[in-house]
């Protein structure tokens, strides 16, 4: 999907968060539009197909099995699994929400912010290609175990064109 590039930009703390308590669709969406606000995008993935959207996700688009929403500041991911679904939220702030629970008490996360490129629509690795948004530029953000050093998670940022 991405390529990252050398350019470091931001290195802080961040907030790495996984809910696996039974979320069916509704509360789902309930969770993406609390966490996720202003200029964001989704991706859906199925075994035949990777397709970049505008804005959030409508309510049948979340049946995929899996997904994610991004922003400039964080991303949700989903997955499905039967009717209920296990998410992953890797953000630049903490967010105080009911259903998100940190990952690990003490565990802290350096947070590394690197530009990226999508991969041309010719690329052979993905049969059906890959649509991308118009307006759309993609960065990267690495989430690394301050006590190993380790890159643990790498999340999606979406950057509007021009700013």
């Amino acid at each position: 999907m991405t390529q990252a590039t050398a350019t470091s930009q931001i290195e802080s703390l961040g907030f790495v968060s996984i809910q696996s308590n039974d979320l069916n669709q509704a509360d789902l969406e309930q969770l993406i539009q609390r966490c996720l606000t202003g200029d964001t995008w989704y991706c859906l993935r199925s075994p035949e197909a990777i397709t970049f959207h505008v804005g959030l996700p409508k309510a049948g688009f979340l049946s995929s099995l899996e997904g994610q929403v991004f922003s400039p500041h964080r991303e949700l991911r989903w997955k499905r699994q039967g009717d209920e679904y296990t998410v992953l939220l890797l953000s630049n702030t903490e967010i105080q929400d009911q259903a998100l629970q940190p990952l690990g008490k003490e565990q802290q996360w350096l947070i590394r912010d690197l530009n990226a490129n999508f991969y041309p629509p010719t690329e052979t690795r993905f049969p059906r290609g890959i649509t991308y948004p118009d307006g759309l530029d993609i960065g990267q953000r690495y989430f690394i175990d301050c006590r190993t050093g380790i890159v643990q998670f790498v999340a999606l940022r979406g950057i509007k064109r021009g700013k």
